[in-house]
């Protein structure tokens, strides 16, 4: 079984049977009732529709691609046991899958694809089943909603009647709908009427034998369409006329409608159809290649189509005769050579050169002459002489054309070798070595042997030779004076050549040694040594000795490795001095050079201080570094020293020692300007002094920051629990934990610890309020979540104190309480009755009218409780024992002061009973503790409990 996609076939419908199965809807189905059919070759789903064929001639079934049209082909192969079997089978089967009774089968006996029966007469036979109104009723089986596998519409529906009679069809389970159409084998194509079947009213198997049939009144006759024979046009022609012939012919009464389409055609098809709706079908435009036409023809209850093959061939060529081409046209080829190639592939013609006949029509005499029938000729065992050879080609159409070619084989010209032995030479001694080069040589056809001699003019010379019989000739143990050499070639023909080179060894040549000492030194005090450098002297063998010496200057040196190259001088004093380099070589030639040592006393300049200019420094960031690296010195500086400035912030530390180098390093600055000295010393104890300013300006953030004291040492405060904290607040506020961001933690006592934050977030995205912030959290942690952090909060408050203090005082920035101007004090009613704000709002004179008054009241209270003394009892203390001691001693630790001082051994219990009434309860001391640590809402100390928050 052979299948291809996208791929049509061109049938010659006088030859080719085929048939149009309607219940085929897919490609397995149309395989199937291929199977099932004697005869059947070939499936073919054309545009949703299949046809089973029967190919008499392989070229009429041929696959054809195609892109212009959905077909599919699979060829199907049977052996002639399954043909028989199927054949005989056929008609069984056939009745029952279209739901015919036994009796009638024998209806569709002749539609059969057998041999002796075709296309043509299935299509013209008009035998009772053509005829015949009642139709059988075939119906389709009940399948899962899928596109794909739906019945297909005819795609000619247009064509049809507006309508179908409905057919009176038994329902039966498991069926979806049925359908009227002509007997499945009849020729006519997709005559198709769908109707929806009602609700099954019982149930019937699938596999049950349905000899069902209904009667339906709509009859389509058949029409016997002709395109006429195929037609082969050929270019220039592009034009062409299609007609149609229909059996029965129309009547005036009940016309026939025509439909013409293009199956297949060309790739580069851009013809133009007109009449595609009449008989007569026009065609211009047309270009080389195959178009497959169908008609279809439909008239009242009848339908007929053909189909109809047109070939367009190209012009007819006139031929032109072809031109022999031999390359080269003539060529000398000298001996031994003895083979060439001729190419006479550049031939040329109009269609295609046939054939290529080479012949040696002129040549000295030899065994065999040249001939061949190839393009390229080859000619070996070539022999002295001169050779013709004739190229015929010939082309497609027999038209012949000649050329020739001449070879010419001559003797070559044997020269002697060209003998290059290499110019002369000279060396001086002691080196007394050389190597003779006579590659230059050459010859015609091949040097075979080299041969070095010492010239006979050079006889009694002594000399040692090596590799005498190559082109290198290798020489040593030369003595002072003229050496001639010969180099003699042998050729491949035995001729010899010689030519002579001259090697003058000359007596050993001594130049004097060269002195360098160097340029000239100035040195500064205290400096009192140098190094003296004679390293650059040469000489053109060797310098076997160096001496320096001083010549000249203030006082005597010492000169250290005077017999070297590198000399070291001490003892120098203010002054000029020369030293002199002699070098003497192996033969005893010298030569001299002096060098000139200046040594001058120091001029010490001061140095320059650069304390790196002014700096502005913005809160938060409150460290910096003072770069004074920058200062100068001529010989450079020993030391530094920063100092600040007296009118500056006393806040500030300085880090690492580093005030005494060349940058400073300070941290935790504070808001103001400082002022610092950069004082640079050299090695003289010249000193230099520049100043640079640095500016902390607060914190633009200083009024969105609060502070959250917590009880827990600064040194337990480990990092992961500063993120939890972070978390637990981002938790209370209602923000991410990236939106708490932690400015700066530090210690606020021992056991406490100040976190410094701020809140950022919302939208637009902003940073919060600090006293927004402060109060949302003292309502949380007051009121709903107390025990929520992870350690006790002791106070929480913003940075900035905000309190206006009535207008009569100031705002304590680290009590966050109101300091009042003379003669105004707080007003404790508004402070614990009202909005909890430390206040400067009460005038003192009215305190004092207050005042006043109570000391009265009091005054007399007390008169009227001490007119009752209580009498005064006496204990000695020696005969006091421990539990008597424990009742004595003043309540909670507090000692009386006449434990203290009073040397006597009595205690009065009136005095210590007086003296207790004084104290305070612990009690008291606690309530009036947390009472204080519970400062106002704003600026106050936190959590207050008074009802009044803002």
């Amino acid at each position: 079984m052979a299948q291809y996609s996208d791929a049509i076939i061109s049938p010659n419908l006088k030859t080719t049977r085929m048939l149009h199965v309607p219940q085929a809807v897919s490609m397995s189905e149309c395989i199937t009732a291929c199977c099932k059919l004697p005869g059947c070759d070939l499936a073919w789903v054309f545009e949703g529709r299949c046809y089973i064929v029967n190919c008499q001639r392989k070229d009429e079934c041929k696959p054809m691609k195609t892109s212009t049209v959905e077909s599919y082909l699979t060829f199907v192969q049977k052996s002639l046991s399954q043909r028989l079997g199927s054949q005989a089978a056929h008609y069984k089967e056939r009745g029952h899958s279209l739901g015919l009774s036994p009796e009638d089968e024998s209806s569709l006996a002749d539609l059969a694809l057998y041999e002796d029966r075709n296309f043509e007469d299935t299509v013209q036979d008009s035998g009772p089943h053509l005829q015949s109104p009642p139709w059988p009723c075939s119906l389709l089986p009940l399948r899962p909603p899928n596109p794909l596998s739906t019945f297909p519409v005819p795609p000619l529906s247009g064509l049809w009647p507006a309508s179908c009679p409905r057919l009176t069809c038994p329902t039966i389970s498991g069926w979806a709908f049925s359908y009227c159409a002509p007997t499945l084998w009849n020729a006519i194509q997709q005559s198709l009427c769908l109707v929806p079947s009602l609700a099954p009213s019982r149930p019937i198997s699938r596999r049950s034998s349905l000899n069902l049939q209904c009667l339906c009144s709509f009859t389509v006759k058949e029409l016997v369409v002709s395109a006429g024979n195929n037609i082969v046009i050929t270019l220039p022609k592009d034009e062409m006329e299609l007609n149609i012939f229909v059996v029965p012919a129309p009547s005036a009464e009940s016309p026939y409608k025509y439909q013409w389409d293009l199956i297949s055609h060309p790739e580069d098809y851009k013809g133009v159809m007109e009449g595609k709706y009449t008989e007569t079908l026009k065609l211009t435009q047309l270009s080389e290649g195959l178009y497959v036409f169908r008609v279809a023809v439909v008239g009242d209850n009848a339908y007929g189509e053909s189909f109809v093959n047109v070939t367009v061939e190209p012009a007819p060529r006139v031929n032109q005769p072809p031109v022999a081409i031999a390359s080269p046209k003539a060529q000398d080829v000298f001996l031994p050579t003895t083979s060439i190639f001729i190419d006479g592939s550049e031939s040329t013609d109009d269609d295609r050169i046939a054939d290529y006949r080479w012949e040696e029509i002129k040549g000295p005499l030899r065994d065999q002459k040249a001939s061949a029938n190839v393009p390229i000729l080859h000619i070996s065992n070539l022999v002295l002489g001169n050779y013709t050879l004739r190229l015929t080609v010939t082309d497609s159409d027999g038209v012949e054309n000649s050329t020739t070619a001449t070879v010419t084989v001559i003797k070559p010209v044997d020269y002697p070798p060209v003998v290059n032995p290499g110019p002369n030479q000279a060396i001086t001694l002691p080196h007394n070595s050389i190597t003779l080069n006579g590659n230059q040589s050459s010859d015609d056809f091949q040097i075979v042997d080299y041969e070095w001699l010492l010239s006979p003019n050079s006889n009694g010379k002594v000399v040692a030779m090596q590799k005498v019989r190559t082109p290198y000739l290798q020489l040593s143990a030369m003595q002072e004076g003229d050496y001639t050499f010969q180099l003699t070639l042998t050729d491949s023909a035995g001729q010899k050549s010689s030519a002579e080179v001259t090697v003058i060894v000359q007596p050993e040549i001594n130049s004097p040694p060269v002195a360098v000492v160097g340029p000239d030194k100035e040195l500064i005090r205290p400096v009192e040594s140098t190094t003296l450098n004679g390293t650059g002297s040469t000489d053109d063998q060797a310098i076997v000795l160096y001496h320096w010496e001083q010549i000249s200057g203030p006082g005597a040196t010492r000169i250290e490795n005077s017999d070297k190259a590198l000399a070291t001088v001490t003892g120098l004093q203010g002054g000029r001095y020369q030293f002199r380099l002699t070098v003497t070589d192996q033969h005893g030639l010298s030569s001299s050079s002096t060098v000139t040592v200046a040594v001058r006393e120091e001029t010490n300049s001061p140095p320059v201080s650069n304390a790196g200019g002014n700096h502005i420094l913005v809160l938060p960031n409150s460290s910096i570094a003072l770069d004074g690296s920058k200062s100068t010195d001529d010989q450079g500086i020993e030391s530094y020293l920063w100092t600040r400035g007296g009118l500056s912030p006393a806040a500030g530390d300085v880090m690492y020692g580093s005030d005494r180098e060349a940058v400073l390093q300070l941290t935790n600055l504070v808001e103001g300007k400082y002022i610092f000295y950069l004082k640079v010393t050299d090695a003289k104890g010249e000193s230099d002094i520049d100043s640079t300013t640095v500016e902390v300006r607060p914190d633009p953030r200083e009024e969105e920051l609060v502070e959250l004291v917590l009880q827990v040492g600064i040194g337990s405060l480990s990092e992961k629990q500063k993120d939890t904290l972070v978390r637990q607040l981002a938790v209370l506020l209602g923000v991410l934990d990236s939106d708490v961001k932690v400015q700066k933690i530090q210690a606020h006592s021992d056991s406490s610890t100040v976190l410094t934050f701020y809140v950022q977030g919302g939208e637009p995205y902003r940073v919060y309020k600090g006293v927004d912030v402060v109060r949302s959290l003292q309502k949380r942690l007051m009121r709903e979540k107390v025990d929520f952090l992870l350690f006790r909060p002791l106070r929480i408050d913003t940075v900035v104190c905000f309190l206006k203090c009535s207008g009569h005082g100031y705002c304590d920035p680290f009590s966050k309480r109101c300091i009042c101007y003379p003669f105004w004090m707080e007003n404790l009613m508004r402070r614990y009755f009202d909005n909890g704000e430390s206040n400067c709002g009460e005038h003192s004179s009215g305190w004092v009218t207050d005042l006043t008054v109570s000391d009265l009241c009091l005054c007399l209270i007390y008169r009227k409780r001490t007119k009752v003394r209580k009498k005064n009892r006496y204990t000695i203390l020696d005969n006091m024992d421990d539990q008597e001691r424990m009742a004595l001693r003043p309540k909670y630790g507090l000692k009386h002061k006449s434990t203290e001082h009073n040397s006597s051994l009595m205690i009065s219990e009136s005095e210590f009973d007086s003296d207790q009434n004084t104290l305070f309860s612990r009690d008291t001391v606690e309530k009036g503790g947390q009472k204080a640590a519970n400062g106002s809402l704003k600026n106050g100390v936190s959590f207050s409990s008074h009802p009044k928050n803002r």
